[in-house]
């Protein structure tokens, strides 16, 4: 996807709360340093596609903020939600190797994210052992992920089924109060209805393990969540 509204982001990266989870701050500093004048952020909106499956990518984006749901097709070339994606995930990342992407992913929010043309780390001379470690390092993570995700969707039960996607999203955001996905959305990820959703997160508020902060936003108690 073309950044809709890119500025150069130089002098945010080292201010940048993403950082750490960033594959372009994993790198090492002679790196970031070369790549610095290279990195756009750019915002999205809520329904914009940001990776195609099946497409080669054209960048490495890290996402900053916002929700993004990855999808799969199945054999009728019809997408499907399979996980859901947030601060710090990397799209992007199989061009480097000359592959295709395996996972579509679109907005679910506004949001924004950090970008660098592909052919810049081979340009700039980036491209060396340590850069290729770290964008294996977050290729296998979200290997682990989709395998978490896989788990979730088997866990019999509603309401304990939406509860460890909200326990896993949490996790992966690594911060206890997140942002809700629209009903819609949780609907279409745990292949139920809206009003199926908003009755469950009722109840899991009565319960204890989610506290609502407001109508979007919410904290989840759970172990899994404080792990």
């Amino acid at each position: 996807m073309k950044p809709s509204s890119a500025s150069r982001c130089r002098s945010r990266c080292g201010h940048c709360a993403t950082q750490p989870m960033c594959v372009m701050g994993s790198l090492p500093e002679a790196s970031r340093e070369l790549l610095a004048p290279c990195i756009e952020e750019s915002t999205f909106a809520k329904g914009d596609t940001l990776q195609t499956e099946g497409e080669m990518a054209r960048r490495i984006s890290t996402i900053k903020i916002g929700a993004v749901m990855a999808t799969r097709r199945d054999d009728q070339g019809e997408s499907h939600p399979v996980a859901l994606l947030g601060r710090g995930k990397t799209l992007g990342g199989y061009a480097v190797y000359g592959h295709r992407e395996q996972i579509g992913a679109q907005a679910l929010s506004a949001g924004r994210m950090c970008s660098v043309e592909v052919p810049d780390f081979y340009r700039l001379g980036v491209a060396d052992r340590q850069f290729h470690a770290c964008i294996q390092q977050h290729i296998v993570g979200s290997h682990g992920q989709l395998a978490d995700w896989s788990r979730v969707m088997r866990i019999k039960g509603l309401q304990q089924k939406l509860l460890a996607a909200l326990q896993l999203y949490a996790r992966e955001q690594g911060n206890r109060t997140i942002r809700l996905p629209s009903h819609v959305a949780l609907a279409a990820l745990l292949s139920t209805t809206r009003e199926t959703i908003a009755r469950s997160l009722r109840q899991l508020e009565a319960s204890g393990h989610i506290v609502r902060h407001d109508r979007w936003h919410c904290e989840v108690t759970g172990p899994r969540a404080a792990r």
